[in-house]
């Protein structure tokens, strides 16, 4: 094994320097590359399935927009779709189709992705679908006017959710002055402002091999494939790169939210800001969320004791800041006083006599399944890749596994004390008040994210319970770690 390993890695060398492009490989299983024009390329051979998921990110979302326009970078990942210079909306449906393939994309604060899943002889062509709508898109205006009401749809559906209105706020109050501060959706008020030429603005300037991560995962021949990634992408010029936003946090002052929804139950929800995906203490961040959000665990007690309707913690982290909160519901009619009371007493408890141990422990075997199980499509594999190098600012998914494990109590407990301050913590008091108007399923998290309806919400990293985000459209394998909310637009 071990003479097979080096024989694969010295044909890789040698293939390396044929292309031009820089390499180190960690393994006979993972290539890496930077081509000379600055793109990232990572080639992780799994054989599991005779599949493909190539998986395209590039470091600019919503954090890159130009301000007042929040949902800029979500608009150009929906003309991403409308064809590129060689390739029309119609021929990328057939092709994708005529393969037995899928492919989507999603928007957040700072990255786009996009991802092609095809079976692994039609590599060739996923890569060259990557490579044309890097070069270009089309972004004419009248293409442009289409897309917009379908944008504009979606915002609306999502406006109409009083959950998503608390996002909505809860972000502007734990964020304010920063890129977080607004979601990567973007408002109707905007995009009638929105042209097509400033979208094609955006591509061009973020769009380009030195802002992007190309993840290849599956069965493939790794030097065979990083030959066709560098036909595919090496003549694509790199640009200098406009300024990034800074970030300049403030401290969170406490608030009290107060929203009507038409849930026939309503919401108590404490929240607080927490430590973004590339903190240092973002492992530990992690396992106290799932701690506290564990069955055993007092918020979750509520649910069974009688004190409120369901009971639980969760957490959403981006690059830089993330939320924690946790959540309850109460019954239409019902106080949900005696259930904010009983949170915060839990809260404080956590805070001052520190969180069980075994939930601790029980937490970081949960993380570290749940990342493992990730790895077992090939489509999971490339997402846990490309969360890791663009999201975590890590070198591998298996460095987050190693910082979980590293987790202990003492620090647990730590985390716990500082972050559960109610001097800054935001609370939200959802109360169900009948408008008479259809209530859109998704938002900040809904009946289906709190286990009180049918549906689906999970962890795009693999870190959580129900593995990737679901909406009515697309995959989300968005934020780090992304239990409800998933604050994030897709196609």
């Amino acid at each position: 094994m071990k003479k097979r390993a080096l024989r694969l890695a010295a044909a890789i060398s040698l293939a390396l320097a044929a292309t031009g492009a820089l390499a180190a490989t960690s393994d006979a299983n993972v290539t890496r590359a930077t081509l000379d024009n600055g793109m990232r390329v990572v080639i992780v051979r799994d054989t599991l399935a005779p599949v493909v998921a190539t998986e395209m990110n590039y470091l600019a979302g919503s954090n890159e927009v130009p301000k007042g326009f929040p949902g800029t970078a979500h608009a150009v990942e929906h003309m991403m779709f409308r064809g590129s210079p060689g390739l029309s909306k119609d021929q990328l449906a057939a092709i994708a189709a005529n393969m037995g393939g899928a492919f989507n994309a999603d928007t957040t604060q700072g990255v786009t992705q996009y991802y092609f899943v095809a079976p692994a002889q039609d590599l060739d062509v996923a890569l060259h679908v990557q490579s044309l709508r890097m070069r270009g898109v089309d972004m004419d205006q009248a293409a442009w006017a289409k897309e917009r009401g379908a944008i504009e749809q979606e915002v609306s559906r999502d406006m109409s959710s009083p959950t998503y209105k608390f996002q909505t706020q809860l972000m502007a109050q734990l964020f304010a002055g920063t890129p977080y501060a607004h979601t990567a959706l973007g408002t109707r008020e905007s995009f009638d402002q929105t042209t097509a030429s400033m979208l094609k603005q955006f591509h061009d300037s973020w769009y380009v091999p030195n802002n992007a991560i190309l993840v290849i995962a599956g069965d493939v021949d790794p030097a065979a494939t990083l030959t066709k990634v560098k036909r595919e992408f090496g003549d694509i010029a790199r640009k200098t790169l406009p300024a990034r936003p800074a970030f300049d946090f403030q401290p969170v002052a406490a608030k009290t939210i107060a929203l009507p929804t038409d849930s026939p139950y309503g919401l108590v929800a404490i929240a607080y800001r927490a430590a973004g995906s590339r903190s240092a203490d973002y492992a530990t961040s992690l396992v106290l969320s799932e701690a506290l959000g564990s069955q055993r665990a007092a918020l979750a007690g509520m649910r069974f004791d009688g004190t409120a309707l369901y009971g639980g913690f969760a957490g959403n982290a981006f690059p830089h800041a993330g939320i924690d909160y946790a959540i309850a519901a109460f019954p239409k009619g019902g106080d949900p006083q005696p259930i904010l009371k009983r949170m915060q007493g839990i809260l404080a408890d956590a805070a001052v006599k520190g969180v069980d141990p075994a939930l601790v422990e029980a937490a970081k075997r949960n993380a570290i399944a749940a990342l493992e199980f990730k790895k077992n499509s090939v489509d999971g594999l490339a997402n846990a890749w490309s969360s890791a190098l663009s999201m975590q600012g890590l070198e591998t998914p298996d460095a987050m596994k190693q910082a979980i494990e590293a987790v202990t109590p003492a620090a647990v407990n730590a985390l716990a004390k500082q972050t559960f301050d109610p001097a800054h913590a935001v609370t939200a008091i959802l109360t169900p008040q009948s408008s008479g108007k259809p209530v859109a399923g998704k938002g900040f998290g809904g009946a289906e994210s709190f286990g009180l309806q049918p549906g689906q919400a999970g962890d795009p990293a693999g870190l959580g319970r129900a593995g990737v985000c679901q909406t009515s459209s697309c995959r989300i394998p968005a934020s780090s770690r992304c239990r409800p909310p998933c604050p994030t637009a897709c196609a």
